[in-house]
């Protein structure tokens, strides 16, 4: 489950690659049906109502993008794959100091070090989302992919499913991968 519901935050800001892993000589093309895995209903004390604003669109991208795929929505008893949403939102600090040192004549000939002791703050939420496919049978993971992103401000549910699509459209891997 997610160790913080935030993480289940991604919204504006800059993004790295959607990427991927999987379990090689997993036949992926076997796999029919699949089941998600329960979304947690805990809020961050941040937006106490993340959980009951994105949690419906979550469940409804993910089972939008499976039945795209050919695969069938199942009871988690009988499905073939078990998808977990999860992730993390973790507060970063960013300092940068531009101050720098240069020298400075004086009208007496000798130099003196002049500073400049500009400092810049920022604040931003580190945001990951993942998305565990398991084979339920075996109990083992045989993909999984994530994308992270920088970002400040409320999550809207737009944004938690786009990043669902981007991440799902590398499901199943292609030869190539």
């Amino acid at each position: 489950m997610l160790g913080c519901a935030a993480a289940l935050m991604l919204v504006a800001g800059c993004a790295t690659p959607v990427n991927s892993e999987f379990k090689s000589g997993t036949r992926f093309g076997d796999y029919k049906t699949f089941a998600l895995m329960p979304l947690p209903d805990k809020s961050p004390a941040d937006d106490p109502g993340m959980m009951m604003r994105l949690a419906q669109p979550a469940r409804e991208t993910v089972v939008g993008e499976f039945a795209a795929k050919g695969l069938k929505q199942a009871p988690p008893e009988v499905a073939d794959l078990a998808v977990n949403l999860k992730g993390r939102s973790l507060p970063q600090i960013e300092v940068r100091n531009y101050g720098y040192t240069y020298p400075v004549m004086t009208r007496y000939g000798t130099y003196t070090v002049v500073q400049n002791p500009y400092t810049e703050i920022s604040t931003y939420t580190e945001r990951t989302l993942i998305i565990e496919i398991m084979d339920n049978r075996s109990k083992e993971v045989v993909w999984i992919g994530w994308m992270k992103k920088d970002t400040s401000g409320k999550v809207t549910a737009d944004m938690l499913q786009d990043a669902i699509r981007k991440i799902l459209a590398k499901y199943p891997p292609t030869p190539s991968q």
